[in-house]
């Protein structure tokens, strides 16, 4: 049986981070011993410089762990520092290619052609674009017409652009004589609340998906929604390597696998094999490592992502297609046929790493594959530099 829910279907932002209390900063002293006057200190070290963390970050990575060494802790980045980061890796005037990855259809289309498997697009909304033989929809009535007559359920749907899982939701079937669709996770949405929620919010673009099929592996442990795999891959060589890989796992209660959504969990996973390493949940002081997942029961350490060297080989060969970026991370589904790409990202979020591995982004083993994937990109930017004189003095 379906339950009734308020207009409101897609998946809203997080609120924005407040400032820690007094109680936190108190908790965190009696929970830790480290000292109000200590912690403000650490604050002011990790504030300055690149590393721009945040107060709220310093407490939801857990920074003041006492078993952390001042080195350990200069490690870590707060979002501002990892984007920071990842601009020194791929420079904004060598990856002009930026708007063309963040445009899902057209990245996606492309990397279809090249031969990379993605998700079915069924429909794209937009009030002023068209995407040729693609159902394009234009309207509220456009919308509504669509999923009575035309689309093919289950349907994952996302904006056009953004990230975060932010406005999306899986849609599991269409209760056509009360036009109401059917959430994944049972609840109901009346079709032209849903129509007009779209149109108001999303008018530069918004994706109707085929529903991606998840491999029965990953399903028995962590249920039907998709917890897609995070791969970093960085060019410190010949050819781009995994730096890194995270398990998203969703929250039992959740339609997507975003780490923000209460309940939501972050495996680490070993590069080589896939094979779980440990998984977490939660942030800040509640932040606990945890053994079974909560429904299934399973323990985290014996799994083993399925596919694994396809999805090394594939993501790396995702990457030569943009060689002048430095490092992308990317959003991998694995389905019964293999590895899928749900999205590229330029800009790879490192406090997942961080929150996943209680371990700062920029530690001993990742600083000399960033000095390298620099020093790679800088001789980018110096012929770029060299073709920009040559065209100033022919003028």
């Amino acid at each position: 049986m379906t339950e009734a829910v308020t207009p409101m279907a897609l998946l809203e932002a997080p609120s924005k981070p407040k400032p820690p209390t007094a109680k936190l900063i108190e908790d965190v002293a009696r929970k830790f011993g480290i000292s109000p006057l200590r912690q403000f200190r650490e604050l002011m070290r990790l504030c300055a410089g690149w590393r721009a963390m945040d107060f709220h970050e310093y407490y939801s990575n857990q920074v003041y762990r006492p078993e952390l060494s001042l080195a350990e802790k200069m490690t870590y980045v707060g979002e501002k520092g990892s984007a920071r980061l990842n601009r020194r890796l791929s420079p904004l005037p060598i990856t002009v290619l930026r708007p063309f990855v963040r445009d899902k259809v057209m990245y996606g289309a492309v990397m279809e052609s090249f031969g990379f498997p993605v998700p079915g697009l069924q429909a794209v909304f937009s009030k002023d674009r068209s995407y040729g033989n693609l159902r394009s929809l234009r309207s509220v009535e456009d919308i509504e017409m669509f999923l009575m007559t035309e689309a093919s359920y289950p349907l994952f749907v996302k904006p056009e652009e953004g990230s975060g899982s932010i406005g999306s939701a899986l849609i599991s079937g269409l209760d056509r004589g009360a036009r109401a669709l059917i959430l994944s996770n049972g609840k109901t949405i009346d079709l032209r609340a849903f129509a007009s929620e779209v149109d108001a919010t999303y008018e530069d673009g918004f994706l109707f998906q085929d529903a991606v099929q998840q491999h029965s592996m990953m399903s028995d442990v962590a249920g039907q929604a998709v917890g897609s795999i995070r791969v970093v891959t960085v060019y410190d060589g010949a050819t781009p390597s995994c730096l890194y890989a995270l398990w998203k796992v969703p929250s039992p209660e959740a339609m997507s696998d975003n780490y923000w959504q209460p309940g939501s969990m972050l495996a680490e996973l070993d590069k080589t094999s896939g094979k779980v390493l440990q998984c977490r949940r939660g942030s800040g002081p509640d932040q606990e490592v945890i053994d079974r997942h909560p429904v299934s029961d399973a323990v985290f350490t014996e799994v083993q992502i399925p596919h694994w060297d396809e999805v090394l080989r594939m993501t790396g060969a995702a990457h030569e297609v943009l060689p002048k970026f430095g490092v992308i991370g990317w959003d991998i589904a694995i389905t019964p046929e293999g590895p899928l790409i749900i999205e590229c990202n330029g800009n790879p979020h490192h406090m997942l790493y961080q929150l996943a591995t209680g371990t700062g982004i920029h530690n001993p083993d990742f600083a000399p594959v960033f000095d390298r994937v620099a020093e790679r990109s800088r001789t980018y930017l110096d012929a770029l530099k060299r073709k920009m004189r040559a065209a100033r003095s022919r003028k």
